[in-house]
């Protein structure tokens, strides 16, 4: 569940940064794993991402090693960006890795050289096996939006009986009171429908740009994984490196990221790697 973030943490200066773009996130909450906090964010394009400072914290790793680290690996070099955290002491820049990236970059740690009883390679499998379900589920919760308080009342005020000539003056008072009410919410729906006939027209308007802009629908986590995997496995079977293979795929597809592979292009990207299985086989 998340907390509260309750400490502050100065901003590492690290190599670069000056020439990084600043990403101000749309939202900033923190969650808890093994009792420990990770901050993660919503950027303003859809990508959720963890705020690395945290995580290495946690895993008695070096911030500014592993950002280094990072930007030397092709496959989630670019899933690095800079975000404005918020923090007791003031907005801090801070290093934070794209949550489809976080996979990856955990299963790359290397602990080979840890013995079994060290306590940070208890912490770094537990990460590797368990945090990426904790960062998801957060990034699956849909966002809580308060209702506006200044909505037009759905249903109509109903209008007041009007008092006999003779009646009392205070009869006559409440009258006009209450039909002072009823024609507000009358005008006050005629400027709603106004106002909402106005905005579906310029909808319906921008509605072709925008879905021609959006392009094709990208492939999604699942196949982002998938891909890593089997560009992996054919790293095992004919001794390419990874960003020779990555580079070979981008080239086939005509796309600058592999995470840009178009969902409708997925059969034909399953069978590229079949391919290049086949002739890695014949070979071999």
């Amino acid at each position: 569940m998340a907390t509260p973030l309750k400490r502050c943490i100065l901003s590492d200066k690290f190599e670069d940064e000056q020439d990084s773009q600043e990403l101000i996130p749309t939202e900033q909450d923190t969650v808890t794993f093994q009792g420990k906090s990770l901050v993660v964010v919503r950027l303003s394009d859809g990508r959720n991402g963890v705020v690395l400072r945290w995580i290495c914290e946690n895993l008695h790793l070096l911030p500014a090693a592993q950002v280094r680290r990072i930007k030397r690996t092709e496959v989630i070099a670019d899933d690095l960006v800079y975000v404005q955290v918020q923090t007791d002491g003031g907005p801090q820049i801070m290093p934070t890795l794209v949550l489809h990236a976080v996979p990856y970059w955990l299963a790359t740690i290397d602990i080979r050289n840890m013995a079994s009883d060290d306590e940070r390679r208890r912490d770094i499998l537990a990460y590797q096996r368990n945090a990426v379900d904790v960062l998801y589920a957060w990034a699956s919760t849909p966002r809580v939006i308060a209702a506006p308080t200044d909505l037009v009342p759905s249903e109509p005020i109903a209008q007041p009986t009007r008092p006999a000539p003779d009646a009392p003056l205070a009869d006559w008072h409440e009258y006009h009171v209450r039909m002072a009410a009823v024609l507000e919410w009358q005008m006050e729906i005629s400027v709603w429908q106004g106002s909402v006939e106005s905005r579906l027209e310029s909808i319906e308007a921008i509605v072709p740009d925008i879905l021609e802009r959006l392009g094709p629908e990208l492939i999604t986590i699942e196949h982002q994984r998938s891909v890593q995997g089997l560009v992996k496995r054919l790293h095992n079977a004919n001794g390419k490196p990874f960003g020779t293979i990555y580079d070979e795929l981008k080239t086939a597809f005509d796309v600058p990221r592999y995470q840009e592979l178009r969902e409708q292009d997925w059969e034909k990207v399953l069978n590229w790697f079949r391919v290049q299985l086949d002739r890695a086989k014949r070979k071999g």
